[in-house]
């Protein structure tokens, strides 16, 4: 394969759809497009968005029939207990969709989705009284924002840093790594950060809030959570750049297919590009470097050059003019590792991916590395990962490469033995309020303190507290949420820089009970499926699955309104999923009525045992929900 991704991609993309304007403007307005964007939808082509003057005429949302088209579907897949959206066929309802996401389905699809209804729209006058400023203070990145886009000037610097700092050794490169790094993070934090910004706070007890949703009328809820956007909250820019993200995905993969290949895994800007056994090598890397090229026509900066490029892992690592063949074992979108095949057939890891690990302390390090399993001729920092992580992906590789994927030797290093710890900071009341029967037990010098390190560790399946115990420890408020069943223990521990001390001190979070360290997990449990780990969003990727996955078909029963979705997200991460975090609006009335409805519809045709088994809920449930509807 071939290791694709998009230079920069979301000031990318707003410089090409002259979002500027939107962002120096002093209002923007809107019109009813139907007529104009149905005959748009209906003539564009590939070729036209390989055009850098189609681009600014994207800035519409589509209202759309769905009718088997692929369009960005979030849903809990597969029973997940967090919602995550999947590319998707969707039918069955309207939905409203940015004018690039249309696009893309034609695109994939060959077909122009329905439209039911398409609004666009335009940026007011420039504010008054704006004024130049030096990028990160240097004078010849001077911008006037009446005439120079902000977003292209920005990575026109940064790639002036990037040179330099690749000429350059030592100090001087590190510090022009640096600052071409900040510069990075100042053009994703302007070119999309600031405008999706929101801030939720816990209040003291839940209060009546209206819901406004595109498709049905403000209905009432209560909710203990208020969400105040940010100082630059902007939803239209929002989703218009994740929107044109989508769209230059869906141009490459048509590309792609086109020149009959194929590709492994997509991430939200890159690409890669699997060669069928079919195809000669050589002819393979000539069809990807069609591709590239492709999109050296939608360059906006002064650089010039494909905005899609090829990666240096595909690429001999003392030479970058000699291509190596580059193989790939994808779990999923973001769970993959890039492999040349060494001496006596061992792989030798080129990238891999943190995802999904990089919460856990490292058992071992370069002071103790594994035996048996090469030195990275990469450094492991530079592929993204730890050495322990390099080191479990070698043995998934090795796994792969032996035909039998699922068998990953996970015994290749005593530290794996011991239990596994995730490191976070008490850095909210909320947290610290996990500790209060800890707390109440302990002198203060061995309390919890507020911003004080611990460590989270991972119990063992079947180990569990009941409600009454939850209840003599905790605060009857905090008891009510738990009083349901008996649940999971959640064990803590005080953190010590010698892990065996911190293990013996711990406890479960919110009774305080010792835990004995015979009930946690160690490493080499909680990594013994990371490698069949579901890739829920499509077909054919479920834990023992092999081969291609394909694209589900969804049908929207109805549509639930959510809140911030990554609320306590560091929280939940280091801590485990929490329902209380999640903002949940429920549905309209409107759309649960109609829910119902169909339901029922269903029922007198195919009766309630049909309905409960397509579902996935027992007769009992769904009877129970019948009845609770009225």
């Amino acid at each position: 394969m071939v290791l694709c991704d998009f230079l920069s991609m979301y000031p990318t993309i707003c410089t090409l759809m002259g979002l500027w304007r939107f962002v120096i403007a002093d209002g923007m307005t809107w019109r009813d497009g139907t007529a104009e964007i149905d005959e748009f939808l209906r003539g564009v082509t590939l070729a036209e968005l390989l055009k850098p003057t189609t681009w600014p005429k994207l800035n519409a949302l589509v209202r759309v029939q769905a009718e088997a088209d692929i369009f960005p579907v979030r849903a809990k897949y597969m029973d997940d207990a967090q919602a995550t959206i999947g590319l998707n066929y969707l039918s069955d309802r309207p939905l409203w969709f940015t004018l690039a996401d249309c696009i893309a389905s034609k695109l994939l699809t060959s077909k122009s989705p329905k439209i039911v209804e398409a609004v666009i729209f335009e940026a007011g006058t420039p504010q008054a009284e704006l004024k130049p400023i030096s990028i990160a203070g240097n004078n010849a990145y001077r911008i006037d924002p009446y005439k120079q886009d902000f977003y292209k000037r920005l990575i026109e610097l940064r790639q002036s840093v990037k040179v330099r700092r690749d000429a350059a050794e030592g100090a001087e490169r590190e510090s022009l790594d640096t600052e071409q790094n900040a510069l990075k993070i100042a053009a994703n934090a302007t070119s999309y950060g600031i405008l999706v910004e929101v801030n939720v706070s816990d209040l003291a007890k839940k209060e009546s809030m209206s819901v406004y949703t595109s498709a049905a009328d403000p209905y009432l809820i209560e909710s203990a959570k208020l969400e105040k956007p940010g100082p630059y909250f902007h939803p239209l820019l929002a989703s218009l750049i994740t929107g044109g993200a989508r769209l230059m995905l869906a141009m490459t993969e048509r590309l792609v297919t086109d020149q009959g290949l194929d590709w492994s895994f997509c991430d939200t800007d890159s690409m890669a590009i699997a060669k069928p056994h079919s195809i000669p090598e050589d002819d393979f890397y000539g069809r990807v470097d069609s591709v590239v090229a492709a999109f050296s026509a939608l360059n906006p900066y002064e650089f010039g050059g494909s905005i899609l490029q090829i990666e240096k892992v595909n690429f001999s690592p003392t030479d970058q003019s000699v291509r190596q063949r580059l193989l790939c074992w994808a779990i999923s979108a973001k769970r993959y590792v890039l492999f040349n095949v060494g001496e006596h057939g061992a792989p030798v890891v080129r990238k891999a991916s943190a995802h999904g690990l990089g919460h856990l302390k490292a058992p071992y390090d370069e002071q103790t590395p594994a035996t048996g399993i090469p030195r990275p001729t990469v450094k492991p920092k530079d592929m993204g990962v730890e050495l322990w992580q390099h080191d479990l992906w070698w043995k998934v590789a090795v796994a792969a490469l032996s035909g039998k994927p699922n068998l990953v030797d996970l015994r290749y290093h005593p530290a794996l033995e011991q239990p596994a710890v995730s490191r976070y900071g008490a850095t909210s009341p909320r947290l610290l309020d996990w500790f209060k029967p800890f707390n109440q037990t302990q002198f203060y010098a061995r309390q919890v303190k507020p911003f004080g390190f611990l460590y989270s560790l991972f119990a063992k399946s079947g180990l569990s507290v009941s409600p009454e115990e939850v209840s003599a420890s905790i605060s009857s408020a905090t008891s009510r949420r738990f009083n349901r069943a008996k649940r999971a223990i959640r064990p803590a521990a005080l953190f010590d820089r010698d892990l065996r001390t911190a293990i013996s001190t711990a406890f479960d979070r919110e009774t305080g009970r010792a835990i004995p360290s015979a009930s946690l997990k160690s490493f080499r449990e909680v990594l013994s499926q990371y490698h069949m780990h579901p890739e829920a969003k499509f077909l054919n990727g479920d834990y023992v699955d092999t081969g291609t996955t394909v694209r589900r078909h969804v049908r929207v029963a109805g549509v639930r309104n959510i809140g911030k979705e990554a609320d306590h997200w560091e929280e939940q991460f280091f801590l485990g999923l929490d329902d209380s975090a999640e903002i949940d609006h429920a549905m309209s009335p409107e759309d649960e009525e109609a829910r119902v409805e169909r339901w029922r519809e269903r029922v007198d045709k195919s009766g309630q045992r049909a309905l409960a088994r397509e579902m996935g809920i027992s007769r009992g449930t769904l009877a129970k929900r019948l009845r609770a509807s009225g």
